[in-house]
């Protein structure tokens, strides 16, 4: 198992914060080091960035971490990597800033059910979930993401990356904090109060001289509420499977989630069905493969990334108007880097793990 460790400094978090992983229970203060567990960051970036006609063809890293300077513990880049010019650093210091927000998200608020704000803006959501609206109400960049925390209260997320350190009194976050005001969470028309956090990664790498790469997470000056009914992390627990399933095969299914038009009860379709082989625990498990060129005879050089198939038939049957929500969370197993099963059920995997079981309609 690979692990780094990343710089942690905070910002405006109050005193009965009630997270984990970056703030010690015991003591009662924040930590400013931690470990991150860089193939469970990959397999999080397999299936954020997993899309069935351009299939990963190395399992174990993405690229970005192919530059991780190696045999040091500090989460560090050779040269000017991750990036070969302006372009397309400033790309990868994108995607590894949400990559590392979505990890630390779920690492503080034992939270896997992460939407896109992007996903369900201003958009008119079917049946029980009419009542709820994500608006747009002023000019400006939006945050990224919107979760429920571990005290059921709604957040959002603005995720930064960076090849310099910034400061939390710098303008920069100024102008970060500011995108929190161009959404708003409206149940019944009534606007609800969301807090909100900002992660911002200064990636360090040989060129820039930053001795480790710093995480800087703020909590600005929202302090949000409890929120009763249960629609709203429903609302956010389909829109995280939407987003995932709509970059596979099985779109159709992600698609119907949060639509009007509900799938055929009568219609059945053929997936291909897995077991993992070797782990005596998972031998009841079925999991299905997310990758259509995934059949008996598949490429042992392509990661799996499937969802177990329980979880897949209650999304169908939400999908075909079933509206009924009986998506129960998973528990967590990691085998040696080599097996992630996450509670929302995707599983990413090494292919030389798995037993070819049937093609099935499901």
């Amino acid at each position: 198992m690979s692990k780094r460790t990343l710089d942690i400094k905070t910002n405006r978090f109050p005193s009965d914060f009630s997270g984990n992983y970056i703030f010690d229970q015991i003591e009662k203060k924040f930590l400013e080091e931690v470990e991150i567990n860089l193939e469970e960051l990959c397999a999080r970036y397999f299936l954020e960035a997993f899309n069935d006609r351009r299939p990963i063809f190395e399992y174990g890293q993405f690229t970005l971490l192919n530059y991780l300077i190696p045999d040091v513990s500090e989460f560090k880049f050779t040269g000017k990597q991750p990036g070969a010019d302006k372009d397309s650093r400033r790309d990868n210091s994108r995607i590894l800033g949400q990559t590392i927000c979505r990890y630390f998200v779920e690492k503080i608020f034992g939270q896997t059910y992460i939407a896109n704000i992007s996903n369900i803006l201003n958009r008119n959501l079917p049946g029980k979930f009419s009542h709820i609206s994500i608006k747009k109400k002023q000019k400006g960049d939006t945050p990224d993401y919107l979760f429920m925390d571990n005290n059921n209260k709604p957040c959002l997320a603005e995720a930064k990356g960076r090849r310099n350190a910034i400061e939390f009194d710098s303008d920069d976050f100024d102008k970060w904090r500011k995108q929190f005001d161009t959404v708003e969470i409206l149940i019944n028309e009534i606007p609800q109060a969301v807090k909100g956090y900002i992660t911002s990664l200064s990636i360090a790498n040989e060129n820039n001289k930053l001795s480790n790469s710093i995480l800087n997470i703020e909590d600005p000056d929202y302090e949000g509420e409890e929120y009763e009914d249960e629609n709203l992390g429903e609302l956010i627990k389909l829109a995280h499977y939407e987003r995932i399933l709509s970059k596979t095969y099985l779109n159709f299914i992600g698609n119907s989630l949060l639509s009007q038009d509900d799938l055929s009860i009568q219609k059945k379709f053929p997936v291909s069905v897995f077991k993992i082989d070797g782990f005596k625990t998972h031998g009841f498990d079925e999991i299905v493969s997310l990758n259509r060129y995934y059949q008996r005879f598949y490429d042992e050089s392509i990661p799996f990334v499937g969802i177990t198939l329980k979880t897949l038939e209650r999304l169908l049957d939400i999908a075909r108007g079933k509206r009924y929500f009986n998506i129960e969370d998973i528990k967590y197993e990691n085998f040696n880097s080599v097996f992630f099963r996450f509670t929302d059920g995707f599983v990413v995997c090494n292919p030389n793990l798995l037993e070819f079981i049937e093609r099935r309609d499901i």
